[in-house]
């Protein structure tokens, strides 16, 4: 049975240092990218200090820290940076902002101070340590709670953040029909539940603990490479959806029924032929339709993706080939003003712009085809 569980500890040690030396490979790819930006030397540095912490949760597993005892608790200040970095990289690839520099750096000077702190704490204590190491009763339950505590109100209050800048930019129906949001909802879920069992883990210094804790981000590493290769635009994808969130917010059509508002339209266009109303505006079509001009241009340039001027003179452009169609010697003049344009100038251009042709050409091909007797 104890040979059982050294196989065990062994195969679990040795995914440990292998999942430390794909972080650190993530992290060179990052840094040494040919399309390098700010957000891929922040995910570089995430790399690699996760592939530290995996080394550390090595050490420990594996009982070898007492080699290299002043890097004992080395891992909490970079458990707390990482939390940092995270938020960091959250806000640039889900918003495309920049903290500046100092900012950040500000914001990682307190784990900087307690990373010099902890290497003072393990020179001092550097016998003491050594002596606990190569005791049979050896564990790791005796940490400073003053070192382990700020760590875990660093890091958790740095994925809380996460979560909720996205529950504040997200509507939850958003999230429902989305896979990529679900995806990335799962991300962030599981870095909180994971960091949650990894900061109990180093509260308690349990072994087996810091074996499973590391499996599971070697595991999470597996999961990143793949979705990388699957959508390497995942976080773009994400950024854009984030986008139309906000326009979504401040959209001044969110709370129409906007087949009501189509329908509409067509019926105004379609049947009452509203365009052939030489000053027809944006203003009196929306007043006709109980709408503001900003809720009837919006729509109109998200829904039907055209503006006010270019809509109406799709009608009119459709109703003036039809009337050359069916009566070519009748004069283009005549028929722009019937169809809706108050000039000769302004249907000649609005109706090349649509058929490509001018009115006088396009009726030349009518004949062509079909030449009057």
């Amino acid at each position: 049975m104890s040979n059982s569980l050294g196989e065990f500890s062994e195969y679990l040690n040795f995914f440990l240092i292998f999942s430390s030396l794909l972080g650190f490979l993530y992290a060179i790819g990052e840094f040494f990218s040919y399309h390098r930006s700010r957000k891929q030397l922040l995910l570089g540095i995430i790399f690699l200090g996760t592939s530290y912490m995996l080394f550390n949760f090595y050490l420990l597993s594996s009982h070898k820290i007492k080699l290299l005892s002043y890097l004992y608790l080395t891992d909490l200040p970079i458990v707390a940076s990482l939390g940092i970095l995270l938020d960091e990289y959250f806000l640039t690839a889900l918003e495309g902002k920049f903290r500046s520099l100092r900012r950040l750096f500000l914001k990682l000077l307190p784990v900087v101070l307690l990373f010099i702190l902890i290497l003072v704490w393990n020179l001092l204590h550097k016998t003491e340590f050594i002596k606990k190491a190569e005791s049979p009763a050896y564990s790791l339950e005796d940490r400073p709670v003053l070192l382990v505590t700020p760590i875990i109100l660093i890091y958790v209050w740095c994925m809380l953040r996460i979560l909720w800048r996205l529950s504040r930019q997200i509507r939850w129906s958003t999230f429902r029909k989305n896979t990529t949001l679900k995806i990335g909802l799962i991300i962030a879920l599981f870095c909180l539940a994971l960091s949650l069992n990894a900061l109990r883990t180093i509260a308690l210094g349990n072994h087996l603990a810091y074996q499973l804790s590391g499996i599971a981000i070697g595991f999470f590493f597996c999961f990143l490479y793949v979705l990388r290769q699957a959508s390497p635009d995942f976080f773009l994808e994400v950024r854009k959806i984030v986008e139309e969130e906000k326009k979504e917010r401040i959209s001044q059509i969110s709370k129409l029924d906007r087949s009501l508002v189509r329908k509409q339209l067509e019926d105004l266009f379609e049947k009452e032929k509203i365009y052939r109303e030489e000053k027809l505006n944006l203003r009196d079509l929306a007043e006709r339709m109980d709408l503001t001009s900003h809720q009837l241009s919006e729509f109109l340039n998200t829904e039907i993706k055209l503006s006010f001027y270019q809509y109406t003179n799709l009608f009119r452009v459709k109703e003036a080939k039809e009337k050359i169609e069916k009566e070519p010697d009748r004069s283009l003049l005549a028929i722009a003003y019937d169809v809706g344009f108050g000039s000769k100038s302004t249907f000649n251009e609005a109706f090349k712009k649509e058929t490509g042709k001018t009115p006088r050409e396009y009726r030349e091909k009518i004949l062509k085809k079909h030449p009057i007797r």
